[in-house]
């Protein structure tokens, strides 16, 4: 029992380890998209001060200026157009990885219920192994002691 105790032990590392790999995996997919959410409220934020900068610019009569600044809100939103399937791609990406994590930390946790399982049943052998031996000792201890008292009063 104690070679399967070892090879399971080994096994629940291994478990930790790709656990451990798949929380990696999901943390970068997280980062990612929480990268890409930035970016598209940059260029959210870029856009308003564009629409900003153009009512002022009219406010003042300045042409040129309400140009670049609607030259500007175009490109934002463009840029905004062109972040979103990248955002949404990313998101599916976190999902798998989510979900590659949580089934990995499932199987982890079984395989370390399973070990404490055959642990303590080692353990539980152990100690009746040890009982059995000292049961025999103290018996054989017994019957010695008996016969030698037999032998004694029988000569």
């Amino acid at each position: 029992m104690q070679p399967r105790l070892k090879r399971l032990k080994r096994m629940v590392a291994l478990y930790g380890v790709v656990e451990r790999m798949h929380s990696i995996e999901l943390q970068i997919a997280t980062s990612v998209v929480r990268e890409a959410e930035q970016a598209i409220e940059t260029q959210r934020t870029i856009g308003l001060a564009a629409v900003f900068d153009g009512r002022g610019a009219l406010a003042i009569g300045d042409r040129m200026a309400w140009s670049f600044a609607e030259t500007q809100r175009a490109v934002a939103a463009w840029k905004r157009e062109r972040l979103e399937p990248i955002r949404v791609k990313r998101e599916a990406l976190s999902e798998v990885a989510r979900e590659q994590y949580a089934a990995s930390r499932v199987k982890s946790e079984q395989m370390n219920r399973m070990m404490e399982v055959v642990a303590s049943r080692v353990e539980i052998e152990e100690g009746r192994r040890i009982q059995t031996a000292t049961d025999d000792r103290f018996l054989s201890r017994k019957l010695w002691t008996e016969m030698q008292l037999e032998k004694r009063t029988g000569e």
